[in-house]
């Protein structure tokens, strides 16, 4: 029966999620959930309490920060069309639509979605891959599949969730999900070649490339840091096809709009990097603060504010849409904080036979399609993970990285996010049922297919 009231808190926020109710409603009514079960079934001494949510709550703030201006930054790059010279520029570069799709889908999205999050990267990527002359479904999709580093997104807040959670460096983790995501990759590497049907040639350029952007954010996660590898890593995708394209047209393409379009990425990815390493060499409260992904978000916020002439207008407008996004992400980690410090994730994790790891991928991504959050799906599911891991006298590192990455990708077929994808690719009226069933579909078979192969993986390799 314990684990079974254990569950309460979780099964009445999804409940509330498919009735379609907001996700800071949801999240807030399964944290009230969580809260009496602990008073009743689940009694913790107030003084572990205090000293667990001394160490999460400051990370609780972070996460908050970095939506908030990861979400302003988005508004004011679009508000100044720096949006729009990127995908210019993609659409004229690009030799052929299979190699241009390749740029898109390992380079421009995941790019875009380590910087903002949210799933921007969409609402780039797929303006662009039907200026080259991709059908809608293909668009949609294809946009969707970009969505390939969400551990990374918004510079990882989901994944310094369940670092927290699980009692691990986060670091550590990073390297270990980037690892595991050759997974991911492999899928949707061949997810887009069996959409677009290139020739060999072609076929070949697109494995390279997401073998590339896969090395990158590799190299980048044991080198320098998980929260920087998604930019890093794409940015290389970017620079390498970027480059061939250049030599291949012998011009660069390059004007002063466009300089200015990616001014507030350059700022945001040399600043972050620097003030890690100035952080490594002198340790302190204030390089910690500079080197935060918050600060240079921030930073990034405010050279693209200089270009956009109401930028107080498009602030107040990105901060009201932040305010429930912001206030659902919060309440989900809060509960997930809870189930996870009172015991509560560990008595789910009873729930599961003792040595089926192979399952754990199954819960985040089942909980990212839900929320449409790898961070709402680590803060409900990290912790029973956890325990699953324990209880199969395994380690928990690459367990949870598994269900890190199983969940990132499974965040593309959360039904508003694929609705939204259907309506970037035809923004000229209201989207069509059957595209968006069609797209729907597809995007749940990859969902499934990734945290199938994830789950052999584990229960095999581990």
């Amino acid at each position: 029966m314990t684990p079974l009231l254990a569950l309460a808190p979780i099964m009445l926020a999804i409940a509330l999620l498919i009735l379609r109710q907001s996700s800071w409603i949801s999240a807030t009514a399964g944290v009230i959930a969580a809260g009496l079960s602990v008073v009743l079934f689940f009694p913790t001494p107030m003084s572990v309490l205090l000293q667990s949510g001394a160490d999460y709550f400051p990370l609780i703030l972070e996460v908050a920060l970095i939506l908030l201006f990861g979400m302003v930054l988005a508004r004011l790059l679009e508000a100044a069309g720096s949006m729009g010279e990127i995908s210019a520029w993609v659409e004229s570069a690009a030799p052929s639509r299979p190699l241009g799709v390749a740029l898109v889908v390992f380079g421009i999205v995941p790019f875009a979605e380590s910087v903002t999050g949210f799933g921007i990267g969409v609402t780039i990527g797929v303006p662009v891959l039907r200026l080259l002359g991709c059908s809608l479904r293909q668009s949609a999709m294809l946009g969707l599949l970009g969505l390939i580093a969400v551990p990374w997104g918004a510079l990882g807040p989901g994944t310094t969730v369940a670092a927290a959670l699980a009692d691990l460096d986060v670091d550590e983790l990073g390297v270990a999900t980037a690892w595991i995501n050759a997974i991911p990759v492999v899928i949707v590497a061949a997810s887009v070649i069996l959409i677009m049907r290139p020739g060999l040639v072609s076929c070949l350029g697109i494995a390279a490339t997401a073998a590339l952007m896969w090395a990158g954010i590799l190299t980048a996660s044991i080198a320098i840091g998980m929260a920087p590898a998604g930019i890093i890593g794409s940015l290389l995708v970017i620079a390498v096809m970027g480059g061939l394209f250049i030599i291949r047209r012998r011009s660069t393409g390059f004007t002063r709009r466009l300089g200015i379009a990616v001014l507030p990425y350059a700022t945001l990815t040399l600043g972050l990097l620097l003030a890690r390493a100035l952080q490594s060499t002198f340790p302190s409260l204030l390089t910690q603060i500079v080197a935060s992904p918050p600060f240079w978000l921030a930073a990034a916020c405010i050279i693209a504010a200089f270009t956009v002439d109401s930028r107080r207008t498009v602030t107040r407008s990105a901060v009201r849409s932040w305010a429930p996004i912001g206030a659902g992400t919060a309440a989900f980690m809060l509960m997930g904080w809870i189930m996870t410090t009172t015991g509560m994730s560990a008595a789910i994790g009873s729930l599961v036979p003792a040595g089926l790891v192979l399952l754990t991928p199954w819960l985040t991504a089942t909980g990212a399609v839900v929320t449409g959050s790898n961070t709402g799906a680590n803060s409900m599911f990290t912790g029973t993970i956890d325990a699953v891991a324990a209880a199969s006298h395994v380690s928990s590192l690459p367990v949870v990285a598994a269900g890190n990455a199983a969940g990132s990708l499974a965040a593309l077929a959360a039904p508003p996010r694929v609705a939204m994808s259907v309506q970037m690719a035809d923004p000229s009226g209201p989207a069509s049922a059957s595209d968006i069933g069609w797209v729907q579909g597809r995007a749940l078979a990859v969902a499934g297919a990734n945290a199938l192969c994830l789950g052999l993986w584990i229960q095999f390799m581990v």
